[in-house]
């Protein structure tokens, strides 16, 4: 090939219209030019090449990893309000730290998993991620007493959290027919509680967890009229040294007084009407002393929180049942967060427990009194001294029937606020100790049956549309026999314990 040029023809080289105009130019720097790559550094490129683009084609993403967290997140959504004006922060501080932990260990995991996969199941009636729950739930009985029988895992905080997480799924799934399973989680966790001590419930995820404990574990020790370790001094001071104790968990106090009070009551032997008399005289002095202590509490919630406490509504979005109260009940409450709804229905059902057994305490001193001496005795009954009756006196024109009426009333009033569906399965959850409680209040009370039908029928709606089987049980106990619907206190006799 040749180049035509003025001097004449040139011979041409190949492809040379494809150099770059420098490779033509004599003036340029050659310094500047950049080395050649070897064969053997270019086949290494090539072959690095290759590993990265492999890399990217056989990761793969961790699919079941993906789908845990997505129905952990979905669950979250479906167990807290979905109204973010009713939360005033974190709704449920020890779920938030437990699914927000860097890493879970494999019992909390699966704990999570299985409440997630059968709450969801249920609410979208998907029977095949129920089983499937069902299923993990056991994996994660399993993993939770392999990590008790380790002296390395046994003191974890993720391991406690892993333990409520199963007594909450034991509320909702019920394992068994009756309440048995949640009754045993939550024994089991008070012996875990207190092996781990009081140094290990002082940091912030262990302290949630704890705190949320004691809701379920004074709920249980009312129902059961039995003391806990919790109520002692140093475990209602010590988790809380660095940080106080809000007012809410200081209303879980006076729970725990109360139950110590109602076993104390039980186990009370009387040999005689003198006994009798000195054993009401003592417990009849602590019931009113803790009743003020709760008054006390009612005016601390008042003085921190915004004002009113609650106020009437005519109607509650989200409420599927709003006709039925508006026929037989008062217009339903609307409190500004459902923490704050859940605190006060809680002190309202403490306060009418506590006022039931005070008057029944009153009753009993009032009727020493009255009796009469047999024929056959010469010698005069013990008498309840002057000061003793004038006291059951004063406190019988506080703690009237009315009274008591008018906080069940109260409770079933605010149901519709706690139940509605914008409160997620949370506020059903909360609600169950002060329903329980106005439930078995109203059987005392023959003119309130459409106030009784309509608290069945919320405890028909907690099982059949929030999905809470420990509601089954509940609805078909005596309520005479229990703390609020007693109508003598058990001195001294044998009593049933169905708080």
């Amino acid at each position: 090939f040749l180049n035509r040029t003025l001097q004449g023809p040139e011979r041409r080289y190949g492809l040379e219209e494809a150099k770059t105009p420098f490779s033509q130019s004599s003036d340029r720097d050659l310094s500047q030019l950049q080395p050649m790559v070897s064969t053997t550094d270019f086949q290494r490129g090539v072959v690095e090449r290759r590993r990265t683009y492999d890399n990217r084609v056989l990761v793969q993403p961790n699919v079941t990893a993906a789908f845990d967290q997505q129905i952990i997140s979905a669950c979250w959504e479906k167990y807290t309000p979905s109204n973010n004006s009713v939360q005033r922060g974190t709704p449920c501080v020890w779920l938030q730290h437990a699914i927000n932990l860097p890493t879970r260990g494999r019992p909390l995991h699966l704990s999570l998993k299985a409440f997630a996969m059968t709450r969801i199941g249920w609410i979208n009636k998907d029977e095949s991620l129920v089983l499937q729950g069902n299923l993990c739930y056991g994996l994660a009985l399993n993993a939770v007493q392999k990590c008790l029988s380790l002296e390395a895992s046994l003191w974890q905080d993720d391991l406690f959290a892993a333990g409520y997480v199963l007594s909450v799924y034991e509320l909702f799934e019920s394992t068994t027919p009756s309440i048995a399973g949640w009754n045993n989680h939550i024994s089991g966790l008070k012996h875990l509680v207190l092996g781990r001590g009081l140094q290990r419930h002082m940091k912030p995820f262990a302290r949630a967890v704890l705190e949320e404990f004691r809701t379920s574990s004074m709920i249980q020790c009312i129902r059961y009229r039995k003391s806990t370790f919790l109520g002692n001094p140093e475990w209602l001071t010590l988790p809380w040294s660095e940080t106080g104790k809000d007012v809410y968990q200081q209303l879980y106090d006076k729970g725990f007084a109360l139950a110590a009070l109602l076993e104390g009551i039980d186990n009370a032997r009387l040999a005689n009407e003198s006994i009798k008399i000195s054993v009401l005289s003592e417990y009849l002095g602590r019931l009113s002393g803790l009743d003020e202590e709760m008054n006390l509490w009612y005016l601390k919630i008042l003085e921190e929180s915004l004002s009113p406490l609650y106020w009437h509504t005519e109607s509650i979005p989200g409420w599927h049942s709003k006709e039925v109260v508006e026929s037989c009940m008062p217009p339903p409450l609307t409190f500004h967060t459902l923490r704050l709804a859940n605190i006060t229905v809680t002190y309202w059902g403490l306060r009418l427990i506590l006022s039931n057994t005070i008057a029944l305490a009153c009753q009993n001193v009032l009727s020493i009194n009255m009796q009469v001496p047999a024929q056959s005795s010469s010698s005069t009954p013990p008498q309840a001294s002057q000061d003793l009756v004038n006291m059951s006196l004063y406190l019988l024109e506080t703690h009237t029937s009315a009274h008591r009426l008018e906080l069940a009333t109260n409770i079933i009033r605010s149901m519709p606020y706690c139940l509605n569906d914008n409160m997620g399965l949370m506020g059903a959850q909360k609600s169950l100790f002060a329903l329980r409680t106005a439930l078995f209040a109203l059987t005392r009370y023959p003119g309130e049956e459409p106030k009784l039908k309509w608290c069945q029928a919320m405890y028909q709606d907690l099982d059949n549309k929030k999905g809470l089987r420990y509601a089954r049980e509940i609805a078909t106990l005596d309520g005479t026999f229990s703390a609020a619907g007693r109508d003598n206190l058990p001195l001294g006799t044998s009593y049933d314990r169905r708080a």
